[in-house]
């Protein structure tokens, strides 16, 4: 089988310019870069760029997919609108972080698991970012660390799990 990875970055709060799109143009010839995503496909090679320098610098969501079971989930918060404190307590565990970086939080969960069947990353995070807004809203960050456990895609994104599972 060949390797898949998927990549897909998403601005939310501030739309991506001309000298920015440009820059990610000069990290892959081959993604689709709009003024409010990122997306790329690698069936073989690494993406080029850092993740977190690109959630640092440019945006507000990011997921990424691969067909070894490997699942990484990012946010980005400006630290002016949430409590570090809250977002420490829950990133404790093995597969959820947050990292103070500048003026925003990055809060990065991710889940690896070892089943044979995987699915491609297309569609993952348009379901997952309303978790931001819920989060900028007070609800639980362990809403989040559960959605990248080893549970089936249907299950998690199933509005009901999102809204009652804690």
């Amino acid at each position: 089988m060949s390797e898949y990875q998927y990549y897909e970055f998403q601005a939310i709060d501030e739309p991506l310019n001309q000298k920015a799109m440009a820059e990610l143009r000069a990290m892959s010839s081959r993604a689709r870069i709009t003024p409010t995503s990122f997306v790329n496909t690698y069936n073989w090679g690494n993406f080029r760029g850092d993740p977190y320098h690109l959630m640092t610098k440019y945006f507000d969501a990011f997921v990424y997919v691969t067909n070894w079971n490997y699942r990484q989930f990012m946010l980005r918060f400006p630290r002016h609108l949430v409590d570090e404190k809250m977002f420490g307590k829950y990133c404790v565990e093995h597969g959820a972080s947050c990292e103070t970086r500048g003026k925003f939080i990055l809060l990065d969960l991710s889940s690896e698991s070892e089943c044979d069947e995987w699915e491609d990353g297309d569609g993952w995070l348009s379901s997952l970012i309303p978790l931001r807004s819920e989060i900028l809203a007070g609800i639980l960050l362990s809403r989040l660390k559960n959605c990248l456990s080893n549970l089936p895609r249907s299950v998690i994104y199933n509005p009901a799990f999102l809204r009652f599972r804690y």
